[in-house]
């Protein structure tokens, strides 16, 4: 009898173990996502999602081969993100099993987010299953277990107080440009970008008093749609304009999709001289919008989305007690989740009962049918062959519900060895 073998297995890098450099050569686009997910099938890999947000990068998988899955894994990303294995290995976390089903609820319940307690990133994660879905490249144990984690999220942000007035990146954006400028009123920002996060910073400046807000985006219609939504006054231009307005505004928040710095050290240099105040710019985009070597421009200050993590560690603080209630609920749904998915190791085993008993009525049917039965019409012999599943199956009820019985308490010890006792007489 086949034994039940998939597997789980993730690896991923985040905000804790890789910088901003190496986190954005994996934050893949569509198109270079479909390819690398199409390869991966090829690898023994037979149900996968990935997740990229800011700060982190994410692969979940499932495999009947768990190890050499994980070496594929790996191997792959070094193949579509440019580097070598030896300049991204050591800041990979790889989880197994229980690992990284505790680890996935974590992440879409945003503790293990840069600020806990934020609400972005049970989006994030459902956007990107949701793609997985789409693409067909999810299966049924992933789509359990990330419902599950979309479960939990909402468990935690209604039980808990883990996500009162909750913070995000976007707030802790705009509270930097708070504390680098006194008066945000007599300031002028130029917001790149009009997705999810640029209409929150956009809500946060407006919350502020900002003075004077530029928005620049591909599509000029989004970008008049966010103005409009949160009902603040705001100049819309294309994106070729950038460069521009660089003499007119104090503040520079960055955060498109973009695979290509939109603000380059030479774009910069020629535009400073221009103005007489010093420049901040703040790009929380991975990858990065803004080449990293503006920095070295004098009185050009540079952030980006790691720069933010001395003020989201503040808000840690502020939270630890929740983060404890937080956690265990986490712990009680992971071991939930645990139970079925070990459950799973029944399931061969009915089948096999089932595959078993209906072997011997098909032979014993085909004997009698040469024999004692070779009088009957085909119609009275499919009579017969009706009969004898109908006996069959209710024959078998009794023992399959108690197996489906066991399933339901896998996790405790005299049901696993019930299980394997089953396992033996059937093997045999």
């Amino acid at each position: 009898m086949a034994e039940y073998t998939q597997q789980i297995g993730m690896v991923g890098m985040s905000h804790k173990t890789a910088s901003v450099e190496t986190r954005e050569c994996f934050a893949f686009d569509t198109a270079v996502l479909e390819s690398f997910v199409a390869n991966a099938k090829k690898n023994n890999i037979d149900e996968m999602v990935y997740i990229a947000t800011c700060n982190r990068m994410e692969l979940y998988f499932v495999s009947s081969q768990i190890d050499e899955a994980m070496q594929s894994v790996v191997q792959l990303l070094e193949q579509f993100a440019g580097l070598k294995r030896e300049q991204f290995e050591p800041v990979l976390y790889k989880k197994f099993h229980k690992d990284v089903i505790r680890h996935l609820l974590c992440v879409a319940s945003s503790l293990d987010s840069m600020v806990i307690g934020e609400n972005e990133i049970v989006g994030q994660v459902k956007n990107w299953y949701r793609w997985a879905a789409v693409h067909k490249t999810t299966g049924p144990i992933l789509n359990k277990l990330f419902h599950q984690a979309f479960r939990t999220a909402k468990r935690i942000r209604t039980q808990t107080e883990i996500a009162r007035n909750p913070l995000s990146i976007a707030f802790i954006a705009v509270e930097l440009a708070r504390k680098i400028f006194d008066d945000l009123e007599a300031s002028s920002v130029l917001l790149v970008g009009a997705g999810e996060m640029s209409e929150l910073i956009l809500k946060y400046l407006t919350k502020f008093k900002i003075g004077t807000i530029i928005l620049a985006n591909r599509s000029l219609h989004n970008a008049q749609r966010i103005a409009t939504e949160i009902n603040r006054e705001a100049t819309i231009i294309p994106l070729s304009e950038i460069i521009d307005v660089i003499p007119k505004v104090d503040i520079i928040i960055t955060s498109t999709g973009s695979h290509e710095y939109l603000l380059t050290k030479d774009m910069i240099t020629e535009h400073i001289k221009k103005r007489s105040q010093p420049l901040f710019l703040i790009d929380i985009a991975v990858p990065r919008n803004i080449e990293p070597a503006v920095s070295t421009i004098h009185d050009v200050f540079l952030y980006n989305i790691d720069n933010l993590k001395s003020i989201a560690d503040e808000n840690l603080k502020n939270r630890i007690h929740e983060t404890k209630l937080a956690m265990e609920l986490i712990d009680a749904d992971a071991e939930d989740f645990l139970h079925w998915y070990q459950s799973l190791e029944i399931v061969p085993l009915i089948v096999s009962i089932q595959e078993t008993f209906s072997t011997i009525r098909n032979e014993e049917l085909q004997k009698y049918r040469r024999r004692k039965l070779k009088h009957l019409s085909d119609d009275d012999f499919a009579i017969v062959e009706e009969l004898t599943n109908q006996i069959m199956s209710k024959t078998l009820h009794i023992p399959i519900s108690y197996l489906k019985d066991l399933s339901d308490n896998y996790h405790k010890k005299e049901s696993k060895e019930k299980t394997r006792l089953l396992q033996e007489m059937f093997k045999r």
